[in-house]
């Protein structure tokens, strides 16, 4: 006994590893020899004996045996060894066989004899003696080979062992949920002996009792295993008194003095177990416990899901709701004697009030733990789409809902009514936006039945009580005008730039530190050396590189010196062909090359148009060397000064693409130069008060040279009072060091935005490094995630803009493109910015970006760690393995990863059903072979289809206001289930839609944008025009006219329209535009004149491409085009232009390109004073020379805001 009670104190059984290894080895050795099955069962039967020997520490079991079965260990590894004696392994065999046989005839229950040693680590003892028990009686269960004939379980006694691993598991369950709060494990000798004799005996009875190679009566064997099993399973079970009562001495050890070690690993897996083991002994039960077990199961449901600081509070319920459990069996219980006298040590426990007391605590906790998962920050608009979504559901469900929903109704009331009296009231806001998840996330459970009724009633009736009670606080606010706690009180902001030359002569004029730089690098760029030379500029994030560099790309010098100029961005995400594409689409502006080439017929082309033309490039954000790589073959050197800019933070890789002169690296600002900058910022061309120079030095000084922050700080500034106490607290809040952080400046940004904009900013976190953002798609995705709210006066579309010109005006925000009525186009972020919305978004829970390596990515989230905004960064072959994590996302958008073109999506449909709640769902960079049908929610999707694509999607998609699809080539035909969607307001096919068109088509009266249409007649286009009365921004294309004028003049709210002719299509005579129309763009068209373009009254922009009129001669008349401000012609068919004195009173900008026909520029525009700027591009030298004398006589007239651009 002294071994076995030393073997157990080392707290590890006999180490068979060695063993196992021996084993592999010898049958990788010997394949085909049948001696290797001996082994092992001979392996198998020394894994019984350790379990055995394990028994002895604390039983008197077999104690004769227990010597023999010490020394048969290093018998058997020294056996194995000699294994190629063959006599070895069957001597081994058959002492192995009598052993058995001899504990056989010896072996009966194991009662304890003694008690465990204290200095045995016995909660890990018990949990790895009950894991193996466990492994190998399933072992036992699956064995099917003939030769195992000896281990193969009797069929009667296959369906009991079963039985007892499953009662074995959910003791295990116990287990570790007991070892995991375990600080005084003496104090629970009798719960663990009690674990290790019925787990042992299990085992043993399992063993001793299989069919003996000699035994002749199978049946025998058989019925005494059974009878064994079954007087097994009453001891495991808390049926007998003797066993309840040790399982409530146990839970009443826990409860009274011991707390869980929440830093366990798994510690929510031991929770759901134990609970898993609660439920089981419900149902074991003769009575029927229905509410007790819909409790329990609730809560094992919501366990999984919890947070950890979460799972601390949930003990004491899963304790109760144990103790209640066990006593339940008691209650049964009518005819045992011991009843009476035993209940005076287990507690009598009120079920009617423990149950109660239970259901409010695991309310509380599951409260808590949906809460958790809430974003911190949010914008109000979500709670006008929750509040449309219960009405949706209150409709479709109101049987379903019939027990709450007029509590429901009373929620949507108290939440209507503070949308329409509070516009922002900062963490009243997010409360309400809480409480609509809160009742939403109810609704549905209560539809689906995953959440009881007795939770329904309790966390209904509190969220009543908290919505009436801030309606109440914020009413309060608002009547005693505390205006300090009211937090929408934006400064109306004007946009920044007005048109792209405005941008140039901005940057110009923000170049403050960067003089000398420019000098020199402009004279780099246009003089020197006549071979292709690399001028790179190297900087830390936040010195100004971009900002240089584009400054020089658009300098007017170096602008006339190159034939062609294109830029790229490279950023940590890239792919070659998207560069490629990206330089070829810029030096041929006007040239449509297909996404479909492949990569080295792309770089094949670009390398051929650079060769014969001086060029020049701008390759920013370079971050590997291999980038550079990538590009360099494309760029030749045919000795005619063309050069390339690249821009990076990394000194190796502009020595690695030096080819000439060196790398120019940019140094930080100093304080005088800092304090230029952000004078300019803040006051533009007005001077600095005199009040506010030593405050402002000082501030201007913390922002540690770097020129991002000033601007930053500047942005802060730009909204805060021009007096000294203000401007000494904008001091204080950046801190008391001498220069500050980066990092602490943007957060210090960030906290002075108003709480309407903080969401907005934290949305930039969705996307890339460098992307330059689309504004029609970011306002179009905030919109749909319910960032901005739902206004009585202003369209959606018009107050995201308005949010964005803010951010704008904050600088935090910068504008990369500007259309030619003056409006942001498109925008991009700083990377700094980039990644402090990314940390803080997930800080928030508001959104997370996950990044795989090159798309092979699994997931290792828990479903509660994931917000309700999810961006990942992989290809979306392994989507699938996502799905069960992803059930509550709002907001899904698959990314490019590094180096990674298009991914696709196999049976997407299917792949998207689990997500069910999706309001976002952004596929831009994903093939998809199927449309997503079951999402309900959805309001935006952006999704990849394969050339020529007939998308087919349900009429479900009833919420639906976005749609975008980027075909790979051809047309995309939508189906006649489109025509359902009738709150879809922008709908985007690339390259060309095809419409199914009948005669019963629904109006979609909200459609406000709609391109690229292609009709293959005007009598189709008309029918669809019919069908979409107020939209506003229309690009599309007819193949023929076949009798019937385009009815343009139907849609009376058109502002924008770019509408091109098909190769075959005859001269048109009216086109019956509408007068509402600000933008017009006609490419390819054969019309008569353009006299009914004159005369359109509200137009600003007009785009002529490739038009044939009638006339060699355009005149232009004193009553035509009265407000247009942007004219652009290209390649038109007249030679001579003629106009009046007072022509285009209004024009601004005059964009004239590969005008071969037109030999001068009329000279009337010599003394345009309203003139800022003409761009001339491929036309006639005599054109350019006239434009020259245009710009002499500007300058003379001293109009200093004209700009004249030549490109060759």
């Amino acid at each position: 006994m002294s071994s076995s009670y030393e073997y157990l104190s080392t707290g590890r059984f006999y180490d068979l590893s060695y063993l196992e290894k021996l084993r592999q080895k010898w049958e990788s050795d010997n394949p085909g020899i049948h001696n290797w099955s001996q082994i092992n069962v001979i392996y198998m039967n020394l894994k019984f004996l350790d379990m055995f020997h394990s028994l002895q520490s604390f039983t008197t079991v077999c104690c004769d045996v227990t010597q023999k079965v010490q020394a048969v260990f290093p018998c058997a590894e020294s056996g194995i060894k000699r294994i190629d004696y063959l006599f070895e392994v069957k001597s081994m065999f058959d002492k192995l066989e009598e052993i058995k046989l001899e504990i056989r005839d010896e072996y009966s229950f194991p009662e304890a004899s003694q008690p465990l040693p204290s200095n045995v680590a016995i909660p890990e003892f018990v949990k790895r003696f009950i894991d193996n028990v466990v492994m190998n009686l399933s072992d036992l269960l699956v064995i099917r080979h003939p030769f195992y004939r000896s281990w193969l379980v009797p069929g009667s006694s296959r369906q009991q062992m079963g039985e007892v691993v499953k009662e074995l598991k959910l003791l295990r369950n116990f287990v570790y949920f007991i070892s995991d709060r375990c600080t005084d494990p003496q104090s629970q000798h009798a719960f663990f002996t009690h674990v290790l004799v019925v787990a042992g005996h299990a085992a043993m009875i399992s063993w001793v009792n299989l069919p003996n190679l000699k035994s002749k009566d199978i049946k025998v064997a058989s019925a005494k295993m059974n009878a064994s099993f079954s007087d097994l399973q009453m001891k495991i079970q808390p049926i007998q008194l003797c066993v309840r009562k040790i399982y409530i001495d146990v839970l009443q050890a826990l409860e009274s003095g011991w707390h869980p070690n929440i830093q366990a690993e798994d510690v929510a897996a031991y929770k759901a177990g134990f609970v898993e083991t609660l439920v089981h002994c419900l149902e074991e039960l003769p009575i029927t416990f229905k509410d007790h077990m819909a409790m329990l199961n609730y809560l094992k449901a919501n366990l999984i899901n919890l947070p950890r600081e979460a799972l601390k509070d949930l003990d004491a319920a899963i304790i109760d709701a144990g103790l209640l459990v066990y006593s339940l069996y008691g209650s049964v219980e009518e005819k045992e004697e011991m009843v009476v006298v035993e209940l005076n040590q287990v507690p009598v426990l009120d079920l009617s009030s423990d149950i109660q007391g239970i259901q409010a605590l695991i309310y509380l906790i599951t409260r808590k733990s949906f809460q958790s998962q809430l974003p911190k920050i949010e914008g109000l608009g979500s709670i006008d789409i929750i509040l449309d979504h219960l009405k949706e559901l209150l409709s479709l469900y109101s049987d379903s809902l019939s027990s709450i929903k007029s509590k429901v109704g009373t929620i949507q009331q108290q939440l209507e009514r503070f949308q329409k009296k509070h516009d922002e009231v900062g963490s009243f806001g997010m409360q309400m936006i809480s409480k609509a998840y809160e009742v939403d996330h109810l609704v549905i459970g209560c539809i689906n039945k995953d959440i009881p009724e007795w939770c329904l009633v309790l966390w209904i009736g509190d969220i009543i009580e908290e919505i009436t009670l801030i309606v109440r606080e914020t009413a309060e606010i608002h009547e005693n005008k505390v205006s300090d706690l009211v937090l929408h009180n934006t400064t109306d902001v004007a946009t920044p730039h007005t048109s792209q030359f405005d941008r140039i002569t901005s940057m110009s004029e923000e170049m403050v530190g960067f003089d000398e730089v420019v000098n020199k690098l402009r004279r780099q760029l246009i003089g020197g050396l006549s071979g292709l030379d690399v001028i790179s500029i190297v900087g830390m994030p936040g010195l100004g590189k971009t900002t240089l560099a584009s400054k020089l790309f658009f300098d007017q010098l170096v602008v006339s010196h190159f034939d062609v100029r294109a830029q790229c961005c490279v950023s940590q995400v890239y792919t070659r062909k998207d560069l490629l594409l990206t330089i070829l689409r810029g030096v041929k502006k006007d040239a449509v090359i297909s996404d479909n080439l492949p990569e080295n017929e792309l770089a094949d082309k670009l390398r051929k148009l650079l060769l014969v033309q001086r060029y020049l490039i701008l390759v920013d954000d370079v971050w590997e060397k291999i980038a550079w790589d990538y590009l360099k073959p494309c760029f030749c050197d045919a000795n005619n000064r063309s050069r390339i800019i690249v821009t990076t933070r990394l000194g190796d890789v502009a020595y690695h693409a030096q080819l000439v002169s060196d790398p120019h690296f940019l140094r930080l600002f100093t304080p005088e130069e800092s304090w230029m900058l952000l004078k300019n910022k803040v006051f533009n061309t007005r001077s600095c008060p005199l009040v506010l120079e030593d405050v402002g030095q000082k501030i201007a000084q913390k922002c540690g040279g770097l020129p991002l922050s000033v601007v930053l700080v500047a942005g802060i500034l730009e909204t805060t009072e021009k007096e000294k106490h203000s401007w000494e607290q904008v001091a204080i809040n950046l801190g008391s060091h001498l220069q500050v952080k980066s990092d602490d400046i943007i957060n210090l940004s960030y906290q002075d935005l108003p709480f309407h904009l903080k969401p907005c900013f934290l949305y930039f976190g969705v996307f890339s490094e460098d992307e330059e953002i689309q504004v029609s798609k970011l306002t179009w995705l905030w919109i749909a995630e319910g960032l901005v709210k739902t206004h009585k006066e202003k369209l959606s579309e018009d107050l995201a803009e308005y949010y964005l010109k803010n951010l704008i005006g904050k600088n935090l925000v910068m504008v990369s493109k500007i259309s030619s009525d003056g409006k942001i186009k498109a925008c991009r972020i700083h990377d700094l910015l980039l990644d402090f919305c990314k940390q803080k978004a997930k800080v928030e829970n508001f959104l997370q970006c996950i990044k795989g390596d090159n798309g092979n990515m699994n997931p290792s989230y828990q479903k509660h760690s994931i917000p309700r905004r999810l961006c990942l960064h992989f290809q979306g072959d392994n989507l699938s393995k996502w799905s069960s994590i992803c059930s509550d996302v709002q907001s899904f958008h698959l990314m490019r990863g590094k180096r990674i073109g298009l991914s696709s999506i196999a049976h997407a449909s299917h792949t998207f059903n689990s997500f069910k709640f999706l309001w976002v769902l952004n596929l831009e960079f994903t093939v998809i072979d199927s449309f997503p049908e079951a999402l309900t929610c959805l309001r935006y999707v952006a999704v990849r289809v394969a050339e020529d694509s007939s998308l087919s999607f349900s009429a479900n998609l009833v919420n639906l206001e976005t749609l975008i699809v980027k075909g790979l080539g051809g047309r995309v035909t939508l189906p006649l289930t489109l025509w359902k969607m009738v709150k879809l307001r922008h709908l985007h096919i690339y390259n060309h839609v095809v419409f199914n068109i009948n005669n019963s088509l629904q109006k979609l009266d909200d459609l406000r944008t709609l391109s690229s249409a292609w009709f293959s007649c005007t009598e189709d286009m008309n029918k669809v025009f019919e069908n979409i009365p107020n939209l506003q921004k229309l690009r599309c294309e007819v193949s023929k006219f076949d009798g019937y004028d385009p009815a343009f003049s139907n849609l009376t709210k058109l502002e924008i329209l770019k509408f091109s002719w098909g190769r075959g299509a005859v001269w048109a005579y009216e086109l019956n535009f509408p007068p509402s129309l600000k933008k017009l763009t006609l490419s390819n068209c054969r019309i008569f004149s353009l006299e009914e373009i004159a005369t359109i009254p509200r137009l600003v922009v007009l785009k002529l491409l490739h038009i044939t009129i009638r006339s060699k001669v355009w005149k232009v008349t004193d009553e035509q085009f009265l407000h247009l401000k942007f004219l652009k012609l290209q390649d038109p068919s007249f030679s001579e232009w003629n106009i009046s004195d007072d022509a285009f009173p209004c024009l601004e900008h005059l964009v004239l390109r590969r005008l071969q026909h037109l030999q001068k520029i009329p000279y009337r525009f010599a003394d345009m004073l309203t003139l800022k700027s003409i761009e001339v591009m491929a036309c006639t030298q005599s054109l350019v020379e006239s434009a020259e004398d245009i710009r002499e006589t500007q300058e003379e007239i001293q109009n200093s805001k004209f700009k004249l651009f030549i490109q060759k």
